[in-house]
C-alpha cells in the first residue's frame, strides 16, 4: 500500500514539472518572470504606437517598417541585482529555442549575442534578439511580418563601410 501511495507521489510530481517545463517555454514566460522585478525595465509597445513614431521621423524607410512591425517588447536587466541576472541568463540558456532560426550566433569574451527567428523562409513573424555579459542583459522581441531580405537590408545599412 505504502508503494502505490509512494508512486502516486512520484508521478504527480512528474506531472507538475513537466507542466511547469512546458509553461516555461513560452517566450512570454521569460518576460512574465522578469518583468516586474526590482530595477528591471520593461518596455511594452504595440502597434499603434510603433506606427505614429516611425511615421513621425518624416523617414521613407522608417515608415516602411511602420507597416511591418505589429508588436515590440524589451527587457532590459542592466541595473538589477545579480541574482535576476544570474536567473535570467539560466532562463535563456535553458530555454527550448527548437522553434526558433539562428540568424546569428556570438560568442566575444563574455559577451554572447543572439538573434532568432520564427516563420518561414519568406515571412519572419518573430524577430528575438537576446544580448547579455558580466554586466548586462538585454531580450528584444519584435512581431509582425517581417521579409527576410529587410533584415539583410538592415545588416548590411550598418555593417558595411563601418
Amino acid at each position: 500500500k505504502f508503494n502505490k501511495v509512494m508512486r502516486t507521489i512520484l508521478i504527480s510530481f512528474a506531472l507538475l514539472v513537466v507542466s511547469m517545463v512546458c509553461k516555461a517555454q513560452d517566450i512570454n514566460s521569460i518576460f512574465d518572470k522578469f518583468k516586474h522585478r526590482d530595477n528591471v525595465v520593461f518596455v511594452d509597445v504595440p502597434k499603434e504606437l510603433i506606427s505614429l513614431g516611425l511615421k513621425s521621423s518624416g523617414n521613407k524607410e522608417s515608415e516602411k517598417w511602420a507597416k511591418k512591425i505589429d508588436h515590440l517588447r524589451i527587457l532590459t536587466l542592466e541595473d538589477a541585482n545579480r541574482s535576476t541576472k544570474r536567473d535570467f541568463k539560466k532562463m535563456i540558456e535553458t530555454f527550448s529555442w527548437k522553434d526558433y532560426n539562428d540568424i546569428v550566433k556570438v560568442n566575444d569574451n563574455g559577451e554572447k549575442v543572439r538573434i532568432m527567428t520564427q516563420g518561414t523562409d519568406e515571412l519572419i513573424k518573430r524577430l528575438i534578439i537576446c544580448s547579455f555579459d558580466k554586466e548586462d542583459c538585454v531580450l528584444v522581441v519584435i512581431d509582425g511580418s517581417i521579409l527576410p531580405k529587410d533584415i539583410d537590408g538592415i545588416v548590411n545599412d550598418t555593417t558595411i563601410g563601418k
